[in-house]
């Protein structure tokens, strides 16, 4: 990118924290005049982003009659709305993947029935429906060894290939699955690392796999040993009548990635690292060193997620070995749900602040950081243009997360006038190549279409899913860890207003941006004033936004916005004239109405029962969060409140023998907020015993991996 020939900041643009510092760069007669404008990074927020982040376990298939395990409740990690095709709970963590098993146990010797594979693809639907995707990973038990031949394994993958390329536009990834326990490739006749004979039914099996669904679809495989085996190969394994004589293609290899079900339980993650092959022997060093360097022939990172596990050997307090490997791994998502005896720990970890990371717990900092965190620093470009002829665009960005996107998306600059909406790809930009650390952009050169209405127009970044079925939900396009840039309705991040296409019909210039000043509040109302915006022509007035909606349009430089419920509210302003252009929108201030702490804790979870009685019932939970501190917790007995501990545990007594008992938790803090309830967790009692009590067995037992 040339550096520009002139410079000169704009006052009222330092004076917003959205602002936008733009240079002129004035070319030779005739040319057009190019903007280059900085952006405030957002550095502290947790917003929601697609194909990264936690995710939450759920059924998928909730139809009983094909899978036993939606009424067993017995399986460890999952909640009891396990089933809840709205997501709520996902949605309420702020997560857009959940992960899902499909159980095939009962089909281990015959074909999958229709009811099946209908109820997964009306699930998958609700995926759709809900603005979220899936990891999907398919087995045929739960922790029993796994002996389903290879015969049969193919013939569940074609009947399952029209679910998964019809739907593949809401799929994540895939695990491999289908082999061993938890289809987690061990305890199988096909997963012994040392077994050379072994090995051509393995590899068959994922690259069955990978010909029977779409290249959109990354496949993570359980084992570091297992991906480097398969890209040792180079003579076709027999027999095979799989496509491309049955060889891995380069991209089918793009698509292999790494699902690790034991992160941190100890040195090894529980036999993650510690397998060796038929090919050699190599140590634990190198294994994790193939992860390290793993990248696309496109220089992209690999698909690369899972778990931790009832062990935490490898876990420190501190968070050090948790955040070293996050990012030298490149993870992209973990689970959220299990196992609590790790996600505990991030959540107790607090972080000190470093670099541009502020001070938080780990748990805060890995929400953030998983996958992708893409912020804008500066970008460069026409300020003006002519329908049907070039325009140019430049930019440098920073990822701050642990890894690249993993999906190709097509890169867009939106013009959009408020009538007219017009988005223009960016041929030359593969955003799965914008690594952790700084991004260039360098200049592209793109024709505007011929048809573009003349006037003035907002310009944007778009980044919607590579699906067009999904390309008019914000919820899968990429929002920029930028303050005032993202749109949620028009789901584009803006970069600048006042770009003029063709010869401007009247007025094309927007105001200047006001700047916003919080002047009062009362117990229902907060009142507003802000500096006058100029215009070329004359400003008709100011469009106030409270939390993203616009609720008033007033003349004056002063607002009082009136009715409000107790809470916490955030305002910006932007001026308008007559012609319709509008300034970038002001700083935003924030104010709480009618409370000194207007925001309640987090949501208790982990709610669990370790110990009962005939008489009693002992309850335990993972410690809330709060902006302030948590005073206390409300323990609910179905709608009755049962106790209010300060801690996190709590024994309800004088229950009646043999009765089954619906708890909930909510926290609370000193100004009196509350937060929503947990999942609900319901326990019996002990039948009466002569010694006054029976121990009784938790409904959800912590599930333990057994070594491979």
């Amino acid at each position: 990118m040339s550096a520009p020939l002139t410079r000169r900041r704009l006052a009222a643009a330092l004076a917003s924290l959205t602002a936008l510092a733009i240079v002129g760069v004035a070319g030779p007669a005739g040319a057009a005049t190019t903007r280059t404008v900085s952006y405030t990074g957002d550095f502290a927020s947790v917003f929601t982003n697609p194909d990264r982040g936690f995710h939450n376990r759920y059924e998928i298939i909730n139809d009983a009659n094909v899978n036993d395990y939606v009424t067993a409740h017995s399986e460890a990690g999952f909640n009891p709305d396990e089933v809840d095709r709205t997501f709520a709970r996902a949605k309420a963590d702020g997560d857009t993947l959940i992960h899902s098993y499909v159980h095939l146990d009962k089909y281990q010797t015959g074909d999958l029935p229709q009811e099946l594979l209908d109820n997964l693809g009306t699930g998958l639907a609700a995926i759709r429906a809900q603005g979220l995707k899936i990891v999907l990973r398919f087995a045929y038990t739960w922790s029993e060894y796994s002996a389903v031949t290879e015969a049969q394994i193919d013939r569940h993958i074609d009947q399952l290939s029209p679910v998964l390329t019809a739907n593949a536009d809401v799929i994540d990834h895939l695990e491999a699955g289908f082999l061993g326990a938890w289809g987690e490739w061990h305890d199988s006749p096909y997963t012994d690392a040392f077994s050379a004979d072994q090995a051509p039914v393995r590899y068959r099996i994922v690259k069955k796999l990978l010909a029977a669904t779409p290249a959109t679809i990354p496949i993570a495989i359980r084992y570091p040993i297992f991906a480097y085996e398969f890209r040792q190969r180079t003579t076709p394994p027999t027999p095979c009548g799989l496509p491309d004589n049955c060889l891995m293609t380069q991209q089918d290899l793009d698509r292999l990635g790494f699902h690790d079900d034991c992160f941190l339980s100890d040195s090894a993650d529980m036999g993650t690292y510690d397998q060796n092959s038929w090919l050699g022997w190599f140590d634990i060093p190198t294994k994790k060193n193939w992860v390290y360097t793993a990248a696309t022939s496109y220089g992209g990172n690999q698909e690369v997620g899972g778990e931790t596990c009832d062990a935490s050997g490898g876990d420190d307090a501190a968070g050090v070995n948790a955040q070293y490997e996050l990012s030298h791994q490149h993870w992209t998502e973990i689970n959220e749900d299990y196992a609590p005896v790790n996600i505990n720990i991030w959540r107790s970890a607090n972080l000190a602040a470093s670099g541009n990371d502020p001070a938080e717990t780990l748990f805060t900092r890995a929400k953030r950081k998983l996958g992708y965190r893409l912020r804008l620093v500066d970008a460069t470009f026409d300020s003006t243009a002519t329908p049907g002829q070039t325009f140019t665009f430049a930019a440098h960005l920073v990822n701050d997360g642990y890894a690249a996107p993993i999906q190709r998306r097509t890169v867009y600059l939106t013009f959009d006038n408020g009538t007219h909406r017009y988005d223009v790809p960016l041929p030359g930009v593969d955003i799965r190549t914008w690594l952790a650390g700084t991004v260039t952009v360098p200049t592209q050169t793109v024709s505007l279409p011929g048809g573009m209405a003349a006037g003035s127009y907002t310009l944007g970044l778009w980044l919607p899913d590579q699906y067009t079925s999904l390309h008019n939900n914000p919820a899968y396009d990429i929002r920029l860890a930028n303050t005032g840039t993202w749109n949620a309705t028009t789901g584009y991040n803006t970069l600048a207003t006042g770009v003029t296409v063709g010869t401007c019909p009247g007025d094309c210039t927007p105001p200047t941006t006001p700047t916003l000043t919080l002047t009062g509040s009362t117990s229902s109302s907060a009142s507003l004033s802000w500096t006058a915006s100029t215009d070329n022509v004359g400003v008709a007035g100011y469009d106030i936004v409270r939390d993203g909606t616009k609720v008033a349009t007033v003349t004056g430089t002063s607002y009082t916005d009136t009715g409000l419920s107790p809470g916490g509210y955030h305002y910006s302003v932007n001026a308008r004239d007559a012609a319709g252009n509008t300034s970038p929108a002001s700083n935003t201030v924030s104010v709480n109405v009618g409370c000194t702490d207007c925001s309640p804790p987090t949501t208790p979870t982990g709610l669990t029962s370790p110990s009962q009685t005939s008489t009693t019932v002992t309850l335990s939970w993972t410690a809330s969060t709060d902006n302030v501190g948590v005073t206390g917790y409300r323990v609910y007995r179905g709608a009755t409140l049962a106790g209010s501990p300060t801690g996190t545990t709590f024994t309800d007594t004088s229950l009646n023998p043999s009765t089954a008992y619906t708890y909930t938790v909510r926290a609370s803090d000193a100004a009196g907020n509350t937060s929503p309830a947990s999942a609900a967790l319901t326990v019996s009692t002990g039948p009466r015993h002569r010694s006054g009590w029976c121990s009784m067995t938790s409904t959800a037992p912590h599930r333990t991996h057994p070594p491979p």
